[in-house]
């Protein structure tokens, strides 16, 4: 199973968060075209604040529904995210083909997303790779993953 599935009623929603050398992202809901690009627009902005430093990011993609005319829109063909400096990423996913349909996306910075089906997984290995510091607590983060 990947990214594309049917539509249901969950509205779409977003947030991003900066924590120190980490970029913490909640996607959730039946996505559109305009929340796509406005995430995008957003995640490319907490990015760029990321410049000068290596940096981390931990998207929990749980519950996230992407339609094929939001996955396949000519759009997104041409976003470019400012990877640079990035050198890891981790999802936390439904089912370990989640997300399937972004790949392409990675192709040119070389980074290859890690799947984890547990958030406590996820920021464990993120805590062991150093991006997440010892005083940042696993609650903190799976607070701000679970609030909405």
């Amino acid at each position: 199973m990947n990214m594309i599935k049917p539509l249901d009623d969950s509205p779409a929603h977003y947030k991003i968060r900066i924590n120190e050398r980490l970029i913490v992202v909640r996607t959730k809901g039946t996505w559109t075209l305009q929340t796509d690009m406005a995430y995008l627009s957003e995640l490319g902005e907490a990015m760029h604040s990321m410049r000068g430093n290596t940096w981390a990011v931990l998207v929990d993609m749980r519950g996230w529904i992407v339609p094929e005319t939001v996955s396949a829109s000519p759009f997104k063909l041409k976003t470019q995210l400012d990877r640079r400096n990035q050198k890891l990423e981790c999802w936390i996913v439904d089912d370990l083909e989640q997300g399937n349909a972004l790949l392409p996306y990675f192709q040119a910075s070389g980074i290859v997303p890690k799947r984890f089906l547990e958030p406590t997984e996820a920021i464990a290995y993120l805590h062991q790779v150093k991006f997440v510091d010892d005083k940042v607590s696993f609650e903190q983060i799976n607070r701000f993953l679970e609030g909405d």
